[in-house]
């Protein structure tokens, strides 16, 4: 969920990057570039939340990491949700792994 809102976040700093722009008197071209550079950051970071979904945590944490970087403070929030959704499924497999364990030696005895 974390991640969700995070990206949802970053999403609205794009869409009114612009205004911001027109507001610290940027240049057309330069602030055109500048938004277009963060939608492309978003777009890598909501590539990096499919992956997750998908299973793929590692890679998936790492592309919302890179994707988030442009968005700090705003990119955190997606961060941390990835960070949990990565965390998550560490836990649970590693718990699968000691179960596997602890059956293995009691067929073994």
């Amino acid at each position: 969920m974390l991640l969700v809102v995070g990206l949802a976040l970053n999403l609205l700093f794009v869409l009114f990057f612009p205004q911001i722009a027109a507001d610290r008197d940027m240049s057309g071209d330069t602030a055109f570039v500048f938004q277009m550079s963060l939608f492309a950051s978003w777009c890598i970071s909501v590539f990096g939340a499919a992956l997750l979904k998908v299973g793929k945590h590692k890679a998936g944490f790492i592309l919302v990491a890179i994707g988030s970087l442009l968005f700090v403070p705003l990119g955190l929030i997606a961060m941390i949700g990835a960070r949990k959704l990565k965390e998550k499924d560490q836990g649970s497999s590693l718990e699968a792994r000691r179960e596997a364990l602890a059956n293995a030696d009691k067929d073994a005895a």
